[in-house]
């Protein structure tokens, strides 16, 4: 009897197997039938494809939560088989529309979106202030959000950025110029990063390389008041060297455009009320505290920042500017600053 009944038990293990291999294909199939209804996005964006990137790699870029990561790849690898898109892959940017699935999403890669490229400019003795003002204008960020980008910002900068090591925040090093920009693609963080590289190559490695991470910073304060009080470039050495030497001999600066920066206003701002603070005691103020203000009040220009590197000696001692003129006048004894207050500061 017992012989007799192995070939039953053996035909019915056999007959289970072919059940679940029957009930997993099943399975499978209904799934793989499905795939390509699966809705990968609920709502529009854009999706930057890398060069290196392919068809069969799209899965890190959607990876849909209910099912397993590796299965993804499968389903994927034996749709694209099966349906084999008639075009390359090209690295850009593209709009994935809402409720998009794998039926139309390689349509809408066939189609990059048409690069929209404008050219914005910072000029060399705005602030931060003055650029979020300036791009909120332009309709490009909402109000504060590029300066609440540069205040608190991604630690990963400082690996990219050796000179970022103590900086309390981007603005200083965010490099006055003009600067063409994908509008497909802008956010603050975009534009920080190409403001960035071309302090980099305009200012570090030319200029501040060899210093150290505490004097860098030094300098970035001090070039950014230079630049604010000269807006000549040939005089901004002569400027660079008498404040200098203020504050190697222990004299407060005395510039007036640091008292301003407190207060949060924009260049036209301050112009308006600066002497509203003028004789205000806070850690910015040079004409009521000695030494260099608490941190820089700007993102200086390269011109200001050789002129404090490379500033020559100098006699004098003061400077003032004729208001209607531009025109500068050094003096090197308090009286001799007094003749020319009485007579140019007009």
């Amino acid at each position: 009897m017992s012989e007799e009944k192995k070939p039953s038990i053996i035909f019915r293990l056999f007959k289970l197997l072919i059940w679940i291999w029957l009930i997993w294909w099943i399975i499978v199939y209904n799934k793989f039938s499905n795939f390509e209804n699966i809705v990968l996005t609920d709502k529009t964006k854009s999706v930057t494809i890398q060069k290196w990137e392919t068809f069969r790699s799209l899965d890190s870029k959607f990876l849909w939560e209910d099912w397993n990561k590796l299965i993804d790849k499968t389903y994927l690898k034996a749709y694209l088989k099966i349906n084999p898109p008639s075009y390359e892959l090209q690295a850009w940017e593209y709009k994935i529309a809402k409720d998009t699935k794998i039926s139309n999403l390689y349509s809408q890669l066939e189609k990059p979106i048409e690069a929209k490229e404008e050219n914005i400019t910072f000029l060399e003795w705005w602030n931060i202030f003055d650029m979020d003002e300036y791009l909120t204008n332009k309709e490009m960020i909402e109000e504060w959000a590029f300066i609440k980008y540069a205040r608190v910002w991604f630690e990963w900068l400082r690996v990219k950025y050796p000179f970022l090591e103590k900086a309390l925040t981007l603005e200083w090093f965010l490099y006055p110029d003009t600067y063409t920009v994908n509008m497909n693609k802008f956010n603050p963080e975009y534009l920080s990063i190409k403001m960035l590289d071309n302090f980099e190559t305009k200012i570090y490695e030319p200029l501040l390389m060899k210093e150290s991470k505490e004097e860098i910073v030094n300098i970035i304060n001090l070039a950014s008041i230079v630049e604010k009080e000269e807006r000549n470039k040939e005089e901004r050495p002569n400027v660079a060297a008498i404040l200098k030497k203020r504050l190697n001999n222990d004299w407060m600066i005395g510039a007036d455009i640091t008292v301003c920066y407190p207060h949060d206003l924009t260049s036209e701002e301050c112009k308006l009320v600066v002497t509203e603070y003028i004789a205000e005691v806070n850690d910015y103020n040079t004409r009521t505290k000695k030494g260099l203000p608490k941190t820089p009040i700007g993102n200086p220009h390269s011109s200001a920042v050789d002129a404090v590197v490379n500033s020559p000696e100098t006699k004098y001692w003061f400077y003032l500017h004729n208001t209607s003129t531009g025109k500068i006048y050094y003096a090197i004894t308090n009286a001799e600053h007094e003749y020319n207050k009485a007579n140019y500061m007009r």
